[in-house]
């Protein structure tokens, strides 16, 4: 058999085949790389989300939200009364509508978030408890505090919304998730 110089090179001899030990890849299959048991960021409990935190998750669902509903309602306003001839006058209305429903929708939403969200941390600071009272009174606080420029009617009216709509969430969360306690989370 012919011998020839690249056959001679000794550097092949040197790299460590793919399968063996000595060798740390991603794709290995030794599981002595692995701890002997499992390993946990916090191993006592969940760390539960400060104020600010809460803060922005919820201003900018609010926002995402509302941008969906109010450029839905929109296009639902601007498919239902379709005016004009052609087809661009009737395009131009339906975007008119999805951009003066949308933003208007996803701005109300988000600064109610925005009120909400330090209320209701500021009520657990103070209160020492973190239960869906403090939810409750703050969704109450918002909607009156939002409504203040409107007049006494729309205020008890905006702070009644406020109050349903976040009880009614405790109860259905009470029922369908089976919280111990309806009013302590």
């Amino acid at each position: 058999m012919a011998h020839h110089a690249w056959q001679e090179s000794t550097q092949m001899d040197q790299i460590p085949s793919p399968g063996s030990p000595s060798l740390i890849s991603p794709y290995s299959l030794d599981t002595n790389y692995l701890p002997p048991q499992p390993e946990f960021i916090f191993p006592v409990e969940v760390r539960k989300k400060s104020w600010n935190e809460k803060m922005f998750e919820r201003t900018g669902t609010s926002y995402l939200t509302g941008i969906v509903i109010g450029g839905s309602w929109g296009l639902w306003e601007g498919l239902r009364h379709p005016e004009g001839r052609t087809v661009k006058t009737r395009l131009n209305r339906v975007i008119n509508g999805c951009t003066r429903r949308g933003p208007f929708l996803a701005n109300t939403l988000a600064v109610i978030a925005l009120m909400y969200s330090p209320l209701e941390s500021t009520l657990g600071h103070y209160r020492g408890v973190d239960d869906n009272i403090n939810s409750i009174a703050a969704a109450t606080i918002t909607g009156l505090v939002y409504k203040s420029t409107a007049g006494l009617r729309a205020m008890s009216i905006a702070g009644i919304v406020g109050c349903s709509a976040v009880g009614l969430y405790s109860i259905s969360s009470y029922i369908y998730r089976g919280n111990n306690s309806l009013l302590y989370s």
